[in-house]
């Protein structure tokens, strides 16, 4: 008998009482494989809870097929009466489940009671719940994204409170419960605090299965409230939702408003860029007594369509774009300054070629044009930074002066205790599009590049030769490779129960050494001279994004953490490239190994996949600054930034030759997966050779639904 780890899923004896690969307690969850009802063989844990667990399962049946199963746990300590309540309990709303069809809720396909314990199978909803979003993106959710959600579960809300001849009740609304599947569509999950509401005899409640989450639970759903839970309890938690998604912080539960209602602070006070009906709609979906809120879904579905006198709103939700859903600015401001831009440039150059008289002509004629239309004043961006982890006070809006002089190229790898940061270069528009130049030189074309390969549940290593004459399987269960300098060795992740983490190990398989044992250390790299790795870790309990050193021969050591961000890489001049995070602020940076001058290279969080050229003078890196991902390259300085590729296929996880004289890179060109190479200005692009599945399980989707292709990396070595 074994039992997984609620929070890394390692598999530890039954015996354990605490996790052998993180320091979390144990709670006697289900072991690695176990199988369920003859039928499910369970993979990992979802998510852990007091009475329950949810697990990813593959259905032995229909290969192929990845389900989510809820576990409910009844008090084994309870006695017969209490069981079988729950038994029956179980049955009844397992049943109804079965017989719902929406497209917002996942489908319950199978349920039953095994060894006493109660499980619902569903489908699995690829993506990302939005607790998982605002960990990562650390910031609110865009408005229009926020109620493109609400409207899709407002609509699955009013299909359940619908139901006949008994209405259903979710009962834990929250962002942790709504999942963003890889369409961008929001699905309402987790039925383990469902409810069926008796509206002849409307005190019941289901004691049997807790109240929910305090922050988005309404005053009549705690234990000590004589009042029953309906409609207007799941209007609450989603307005308690959508207000955490907007604002980055968590609502004050209820029984504080009960004693001081002053502690619920208006949304708009915390984000200023909010319609004033998103606002409206919120707070009187949050009020305190249920027949203040919104008495249906419809209701409130209504509401955030349709605004009320005098209150400003935005278009009705709709779908937007996965390329541009994260975009921080609406596309017609954009076009608002673009014109503006454009008429200021015709200006300009009808005063030097035409002199003033005509320049006043042009002008002239402007202003005949556009006479009678509106004129508007673009509305300043503020941003607003809340932190990782949402607090009771909103962090003060910072503004960030831009400097004009250059960034300071001085080294030391002296450590500091708090990491300082260059000035930010002058920003450009956008990249300028690179001159393609000179042939692949064919000398250029040899060594080995290593690259990952998500196999639909598995991720492999590969190996292919860069004059293209073949690949072949590396390794299983292992992800993110990086060659040493010297190429006699290579670092990666693995995901192999027994060496989970970080493994070194020669290049021909021998003297493997394990050197974090963390599931959430990830994407080594090496010192130049070999002897150290740094790596990105989220394995703190706060999941904060940090970059540690440990030794490349030492044997699961801890390591030393020399501050926050992503997506570290060292070049072979000692200096670090990294994805910025948390105090590192967005964008590309470079620094010291110990984290010292800090240097600004770009300023989008959409940027990563850093790769420094062999002589330092250049970073590639992978973005979706113009759509699509594309591969980019710009100065050590952070100076002259270039668009490499402009193709509609994805292009990323730049890996730059041995001689600095090719660049490689993932590209779904084709409509397949293969490895092309292209000179450093983006000439010459030819495929080398093709690749045996994608770089992972989410490519080309939505930042906000995947993080999995920003976090691989290609390898490449003589």
């Amino acid at each position: 008998m074994s039992q997984m780890c609620p929070n890394c899923s390692f598999d530890n004896p039954d015996e354990a009482q605490k996790c052998s690969n993180c320091p979390s307690p144990l709670r006697g969850l289900l072991g690695y494989r176990t199988t369920l009802g003859g039928r499910y063989q369970v993979i990992s844990v979802l998510g852990c809870g007091a009475m329950g667990a949810v697990y990813l399962a593959e259905d032995k049946r229909l290969v192929g097929r990845r389900c989510a199963i809820k576990e409910n746990r009844p008090d084994p300590n309870a006695g017969p009466e209490y069981q079988a309540h729950s038994r029956d309990q179980f049955l009844a709303e397992a049943s109804v489940l079965g017989q719902l069809d929406h497209p917002g809720l996942p489908k319950v396909s199978d349920y039953f009671i095994e060894d006493e314990r109660q499980y619902l199978v569903m489908d699995y909803v690829e993506g990302e719940d939005l607790e998982s979003t605002l960990q990562r993106t650390r910031q609110p959710q865009p408005e229009e994204s926020v109620l493109y959600w609400s409207d899709q579960v407002l609509d699955a809300l009013a299909y359940l409170h619908n139901r006949r001849p008994q209405p259903i009740i979710h009962r834990d609304i929250k962002p942790a419960n709504i999942r963003v599947n890889l369409q961008g569509k929001a699905k309402l999950v987790d039925f383990g605090l469902v409810k069926l509401l008796d509206s002849s005899n409307p005190k019941t409640k289901a004691e049997l299965r807790g109240i929910g989450t305090p922050a988005y639970a309404p005053l009549e759903q705690f234990a000590s409230s004589d009042d029953h839970t309906d409609a207007r309890s799941d209007i609450y938690a989603l307005g308690a939702t959508m207000y955490h998604l907007l604002t980055n912080l968590y609502p004050p539960d209820v029984h504080q408003r009960l004693l001081n209602p002053e502690l619920l602070t208006p949304p708009r006070r915390l984000n200023p860029l909010l319609t004033e009906n998103t606002e409206r709609v919120i707070l009187q979906a949050m009020e305190i007594y249920p027949n203040q809120r919104f008495q249906s879904a419809e209701d409130m579905r209504l509401a955030l369509r349709t605004p009320a006198a005098g209150t400003t709103t935005m278009p009705a939700p709709k779908p937007a774009s996965p390329r541009k859903s994260a975009a921080p600015v609406s596309a017609w401001l954009f076009g608002l300054v673009g014109l503006l831009v454009v008429l200021l440039i015709l200006g300009s150059v009808s005063y030097v070629l035409f002199g003033l008289e005509g320049n006043n002509e042009a002008v002239a004629q402007t202003a005949i044009v556009t006479e009678g239309e509106p004129t508007f004043t673009p509305t300043p961006l503020i941003v607003q930074s809340l932190g990782d982890a949402p607090t009771d006070t909103p962090t003060p809006v910072v503004e960030v002066p831009i400097a004009t002089e250059e960034p300071t190229s001085a080294a030391t790898d002296t450590p500091t205790s708090e990491p300082t940061t260059s000035p930010l270069p002058t920003p450009t528009a956008r990249a300028t599009a690179a001159a393609p130049a000179a042939s692949i030189p064919n000398s250029s074309l040899s060594g080995t590049i290593a690259y990952p390969v998500f196999n639909g549940t598995d991720f492999d290593i590969y190996f292919g030769q860069a004059d293209g004459s073949g690949t072949r399987l590396y390794r299983k269960n292992a992800s993110q490779p990086a060659f040493s300098p010297d190429g006699s060795r290579i670092a990666f992740h693995s995901w192999r129960l027994d060496s989970w983490g970080l493994t070194t190990m020669n290049v021909s398989g021998a003297n493997p050494i394990i050197v974090a044992n963390f599931v959430e250390d990830q994407l080594p790299t090496w010192s130049p001279d070999g002897s150290e790795i740094v790596l990105l870790s989220r394995r703190a309990g706060d999941r904060k994004s940090r970059l540690i050193r440990v030794g490349s021969s030492q044997d699961r050591t801890e390591g030393v953490v020399i501050g926050e961000g992503e997506y570290p890489t060292l070049g072979l001049d000692g200096r670090l490239v990294f994805k910025g995070w948390g105090s590192t602020a967005p964008g590309l940076r470079s620094a010291t190994i110990a984290l010292a001058d800090i240097q600004v290279l770009t300023s989008s969080d959409r940027d990563t996949a850093p790769a420094p050229s062999p002589d330092g003078q250049k970073i590639a890196f992978m973005s979706q600054q113009e759509g699509n991902w594309d591969i980019y390259i710009v100065n050590a300085n952070g100076s002259n930034l270039q668009r490499l590729t402009d193709d509609p296929a994805e292009d990323g996880l730049p890996a730059w030759s041995p001689d600095g004289k090719v660049l490689a890179f993932a590209s779904y060109r084709s409509g397949s997966w293969g490895i092309w190479a292209m000179t450093p200005t983006g000439g010459d692009q030819q495929l080398l050779f093709e690749m045996e599945g994608s770089p992972d399980g989410y490519v080309g989707r939505d930042t906000n639904t995947s993080r999995g292709w920003a976090e691989e990396r290609i390898s490449w070595t003589k």
